[in-house]
């Protein structure tokens, strides 16, 4: 189970390697990244419940469950190791370290003690947050999923949304009233004064970002809204008893007995 980046070279380097491998990714978007490294063969579309994760499971007589999921892909990890547990195959969960947990983003502070730093434990506390606040200008990193709970503001604060060029999702935005000079459609990653630029032309006041590790560039952006005096708010990741964790892909192939 991918649709991360680390996913798509824990199904490369196993391909290489010659390893029966097959990969699932919820979204058109992650499909066609399988296409252009010409892995679309083994990649299936689709959100998968419990049901059609075990269906998969028995078709393809899987014997190992990867999960390198997005760190907040909960239902899809806790659907996997269910089902892992429930056909009697091995479950192996692939998490990206956090960066701004671990203070990846300063040297000799404790990010969880910066006052621009605030951290919640979900959407709601996070629109909450906004709310409460006096900052107008939000800029929303953290997909399109959480779109629906922040339009509740869009009457009283300027909401920006920074998202992956999708025609649909972006579709979607426009109909719940998101205005469509207030959609950033890019594809990262975002350097720091890529960050700083735009922030910087849209006038944000607060920047709202899961703690998606390095891989999701959320040190570059926590650095650039520091560097200009600007507001963070942090989804904090859900708490997930995983049986099995691996925090690098090395590990990850370590625990499958398979050469590196």
């Amino acid at each position: 189970m991918s649709g991360t980046e680390e996913g798509r070279e824990i199904v490369e380097r196993l391909n290489e390697r010659g390893v029966d491998v097959v990969t699932t990714v919820a979204t058109e978007y992650g499909h066609e990244i399988y296409e252009k490294i010409g892995l679309g063969h083994l990649c299936l579309q689709g959100r998968l419940d419990i049901t059609g994760l075990s269906g998969l499971i028995h078709d393809k007589n899987i014997k190992t469950l990867i999960d390198a999921t997005h760190p907040y892909a909960a239902q899809a990890s806790l659907n996997a190791i269910k089902v892992s547990e429930e056909c009697g195959i091995k479950y192996i969960r692939f998490q990206r370290p956090s960066t701004v947990l671990d203070s990846a983003c300063t040297d000799k502070t404790d990010i969880k003690e910066l006052e621009s730093v605030h951290f919640v434990k979900n959407v709601d506390e996070a629109v909450e947050w906004c709310r409460k606040s006096d900052r107008k200008n939000i800029l929303l990193t953290t997909g399109f999923s959480s779109v629906e709970k922040f339009v509740k503001l869009k009457d009283e604060k300027n909401i920006y949304i920074r998202m992956l060029p999708m025609p649909v999702p972006i579709e979607q935005c426009v109909r719940m009233g998101i205005k469509s000079s207030n959609i950033l459609a890019l594809q990262g990653p975002f350097t720091l004064e890529l960050n700083k630029a735009i922030f910087n032309q849209y006038h944000i006041d607060v920047v709202i970002t899961k703690d998606s590790g390095k891989t999701g560039g959320v040190q570059e952006k926590i650095q650039a809204a520091m560097e200009m005096g600007i507001d963070t708010v942090v989804i904090k990741r859900e708490e997930i008893d995983y049986p099995v964790i691996c925090s690098s892909i090395d590990e990850v192939f370590s625990m499958l007995g398979v050469e590196q």
